[in-house]
């Protein structure tokens, strides 16, 4: 009889950490909207577009331009320079 008691408490643990992890994964996996209203620019190196708030903007030739990333940002002036 106890032990038929400690295989069930075993099994119920199990299942709850099991339903745990589950809702987690979930949760994770969920994108996060953008802001509403917020606007996209385009990164012209790599052509992805972010929100304005999250893009590294630089003057360059009296025009702003927005990069997705500093790695960006120095590759494409990298590439300016070659040419």
């Amino acid at each position: 009889m106890i032990f038929k008691l400690m295989i069930g408490i075993v099994l119920l643990y199990l299942l709850y950490r099991l339903t745990r992890s589950w809702k987690r994964v979930g949760a994770a996996t969920k994108a996060k909207p953008l802001a509403t209203g917020e606007d996209l620019v385009e990164d012209p190196l790599c052509h992805t577009y972010v929100p304005v708030t999250h893009a590294r903007r630089v003057e360059i030739d009296g025009k702003t331009v927005y990069f997705c990333s500093e790695k960006c940002l120095k590759q494409y002036k990298l590439e300016r320079k070659q040419q």
